[in-house]
Formats: C-alpha cells, structure tokens, sequence
C-alpha cells in the first residue's frame, strides 16, 4: 500500500536541517574545509555524513510549517558553523604562531602558497599547519567531527529551542583560547631569539672587535630553528588537543 506523501514531508524536513548543520560543518571545520577539497565533494561528504547523523539519531521528524522552515534553517546553518569555526580556531592558532615565529627569526619576507588556507603564508607558518593537520589527522580528528554531528542532532533534534546566545558566547571563548594557545606556542622559539639577540648585545659589547652584527642573522636562524626543531611536535599535539577538547566541551 503506498505510503501518503504527507508522511514523508516531516522525514524530509527533518533531514535537510540536519543537512543544513552538516553543510555548514564540512565547510569551516578543519580536514573537511580545506580549500584543497573541491566544492563537489565537499557536498557529497555532508550528504553522506548528514544521512549517517540522521539515521542514527532515529530519523528525528521537523512538524513545523513551511514559515518555520527559513527561521530553523538558519538556526541550524548557525550551529553547524560554531562547532565548525571552534574546531578551526586551533589550526588557525598554529598558522598565527608561525607567522610570528617567522617574524622573529627575519624570516618573513619570504612567502608561497598556503594549500590550507588558498593564500600567501611564510615557509614556517605553512610549516606548522601542515605538522599540526598531520597531528589532527593521527588523533583522530576528522572521527571527532562526525561523533560531534551524531550527538547534536540526538540532543538537539531538528526545530528544537535552541539559544544562540550562548552559543555565540561559546565561540567567542574559543577563539580567545586560540589567541592563547598562539602565545603559547610562539613564546619557546621567540624566548629562543630573543635570547640570542641577548647573547649577541653581549658579546657585541665586550668584544667589539669581533663585529657581531655580520652573524646576527645567522645566530638568529639558529636559536630559532633549533627551539622550533624541539617544539614542532608539541605545537602538534597542542593543535590536535584543543581541537578535540572543543568539540567534546559542548560546544
């Protein structure tokens, strides 16, 4: 016996809001946002990931009428986005870090072609988003992302009361975590050179004879590029953690 189409418009509806969370998901979220993933399969993985959330949630239905649809459509398109932009706040972190790496080292007037972000960068800030992608990649991020999916559209079906207050609040709060972690992450190398230009003033100051000032540069790459040798893996972990405590801090 044919199923009446009235049946199927709750099903629907329910499905496209979860497909407008997935899609606004896998457009900022690191690994899925990428611009190195073409728009196409972009769209094809929010399909598969919003039928996947969907499913699992119990195919949650959306009774609301046809005027609540462009209110809750934008509801959801918003969620999708916080949790997307705080797990991307953490990436972003790491490039910050190594533009400001590379700007103490004198190492910023080089520049080439970020494939993460589709813009300039410095070699040492497109450095350090590649090691930090690779460390997200290894903790299991791109996992977290759809585990994150699955839980908010069980506890936030569809057209439920959702407050966007605090939910804006919470991405403000992760994206001045990431201006932290930034620091927290530049502040070995640039201890590193700044101690080297220390030791320079120092030694340029007892032995002048010795003209210093020829070699700063060089004391400077070295300072710089040993602390960040010994720091890289950690500025890793730290990207892939915050990452993962954003998605799982309710976000």
């Amino acid at each position: 016996m044919p199923l009446p189409a009235g049946f199927l418009t709750p099903t629907l509806y329910g499905f496209l809001m979860v497909l407008f969370r997935a899609s606004a998901l896998c457009s900022v979220a690191p690994l899925f946002g990428m611009k190195t993933v073409p728009a196409r399969l972009r769209m094809m993985l929010s399909l598969v990931l919003a039928y996947a959330a969907f499913a699992g949630a119990g195919f949650p239905l959306f009774s609301g009428g046809s005027a609540e649809l462009v209110s809750v459509a934008i509801v959801e398109t918003v969620i999708g986005l916080s949790a997307g932009l705080a797990a991307r706040f953490a990436l972003e972190a790491a490039s910050a870090a190594g533009h400001m790496i590379a700007a103490s080292m004198g190492l910023s007037f080089g520049a080439s072609v970020d494939p993460i972000h589709g813009a300039e960068s410095t070699s040492v800030s497109e450095l350090l988003s590649m090691i930090a992608l690779a460390a997200m990649l290894a903790a299991g991020v791109h996992r977290e992302l759809v585990a994150w999916l699955c839980r908010s559209v069980i506890s936030m079906p569809p057209g439920a009361p959702v407050e966007v207050g605090p939910l804006a609040g919470v991405v403000v709060t992760q994206a001045l975590a990431a201006v932290a972690l930034t620091v927290r992450m530049a502040f070995p190398v640039l201890a590193a050179v700044t101690f080297g230009h220390v030791a320079l003033g120092v030694v340029g100051r007892t032995a002048p004879q010795l003209n210093i000032s020829s070699v700063g540069f060089s004391v400077t790459i070295l300072a710089g590029g040993g602390a960040l040798y010994m720091t890289a893996p950690t500025i890793a972990e730290m990207a892939a953690n915050a990452v993962r405590n954003a998605l799982g801090g309710g976000v």
